[in-house]
């Protein structure tokens, strides 16, 4: 799935826009600690969270993850928005919530983004 269509299909508005054309997704994480995403996400992914600090963008530079999908119409500050800038990392804000926002993008087709192996059995 594009990143396009995901943003799309969430009712996301743009905070900062992507800097290249068409983004695909290798799928989505949703996670408020980024220790898990760190740990657990996959590059490509689209990062779901409530976290809106510059930390987030930072987090997802490392994991090469293209883009963070701000939850609950939550404000975004003046330092993610630069940090994101920087780092060349969209940033989209939904109203929806996290759960709502990662069903309408399952039901859509987007699967997890998760590294395989990354919880025991």
């Amino acid at each position: 799935m594009t990143l396009a269509r995901a943003i799309e299909i969430v009712k996301a508005d743009t905070i900062v826009a992507p800097p290249n054309g068409q983004v695909e997704l290798s799928g989505c994480f949703a996670a408020d600690l980024m220790s898990d995403v760190l740990a657990f996400a996959r590059s490509g992914a689209l990062l779901i969270t409530g976290l809106t600090s510059d930390q987030t963008v930072r987090t997802a530079m490392i994991k090469h993850l293209p883009a963070v999908l701000i939850i609950e119409g939550k404000d975004v500050g003046v330092e993610m928005v630069e940090a994101a800038r920087e780092q060349e990392i969209a940033v989209f804000r939904t109203p929806l919530s996290k759960f709502e926002a990662c069903g309408l993008l399952m039901q859509a087709g987007l699967r997890a983004a998760r590294r395989s192996g990354a919880y025991p059995a």
